[in-house]
């Protein structure tokens, strides 16, 4: 497919993005504006706590391919050699990829959300279990409450955060009323775009991962949304060729 339509693409920059190397191997091409940058944390006396503590937890997760490759590394450099009796979990095919890498056996949901997570087996009866989370700062609460609920232990380790790149941020809101489709991982990326002007929520098309995110676009005034079955690259690439095939048909209709 060659299309020429714009697609802007606002998520975090990755040095190797499985998403991007899909759609140009499908000869589309992304602008890319990082509107947020990770950055890792210090380690301060908690994260230390919670590393030296590790190997008496039971159950780890990582929700994202940075909280696992910080969350990782930081691991490896006190104890080279990782607990083998502990259940590793992962939120997301990439992510699990990471964990793998790191010689671990990993278990991910089909379904690549919080949701998908806690329908796994291995969460079900977690009662006296201690769970440890790594992931970004101020991230959703769903998970922990709700495994609180079931009577777990659990722990945070925020190993990084997203730091918003101004300069970017104004360029995407510059270039924003050109853009046919804008691809966005999280509700933090729309937010920080804020609310739309009418005629782009009314004319722009816009790819969330999740119905969730699909929710938060709408109460923005987004009317135009591709909602993709995870944030797997597989599952936005087939969302994004969705949107343009309804840019065109309505390009076209004029």
């Amino acid at each position: 497919m060659n299309c020429k339509k714009n697609i802007l693409l606002v998520r975090a920059h990755r040095g190797d993005d499985e998403l991007v190397r899909q759609l140009d191997g499908a000869m589309i091409k992304v602008l890319c504006i990082p509107i947020t940058r990770i950055e890792e944390i210090k380690q301060d006396e908690h994260i230390k706590i919670n590393i030296l503590d590790f190997e008496h937890c039971d159950i780890a997760i990582f929700v994202s391919v940075n909280a696992a490759r910080i969350g990782l590394s930081l691991l490896e450099k006190y104890r080279p050699i990782l607990p083998q009796h502990m259940a590793y979990l992962a939120i997301g095919a990439q992510t699990a990829k990471c964990v793998s890498d790191h010689n671990l056996k990993v278990i991910s949901p089909s379904l690549e959300t919080t949701e998908g997570l806690l329908s796994l087996r291995a969460l079900k009866d977690v009662r006296s279990k201690r769970i440890i989370i790594f992931r970004g700062q101020g991230g959703r609460e769903k998970l922990a409450c709700e495994l609180v609920k079931r009577g777990a232990q659990v722990t945070y380790s925020e190993v990084y955060r997203r730091v918003t790149d101004e300069q970017n941020l104004k360029n995407v809101l510059e270039v924003l009323p050109s853009i046919d489709c804008l691809v966005a991982h999280s509700a933090t990326s729309l937010k920080l775009l804020g609310r739309p002007s009418q005629l782009i929520a009314s004319n722009l098309r816009v790819v969330v991962p999740s119905d969730r995110v699909g929710r938060y676009a709408a109460v923005l005034g987004y009317r135009l949304l591709n909602v993709a079955k995870g944030a797997a690259p597989h599952s936005m690439r087939k969302a994004v060729m969705s949107a343009l095939t309804e840019v065109t048909a309505t390009t076209q209709s004029f």
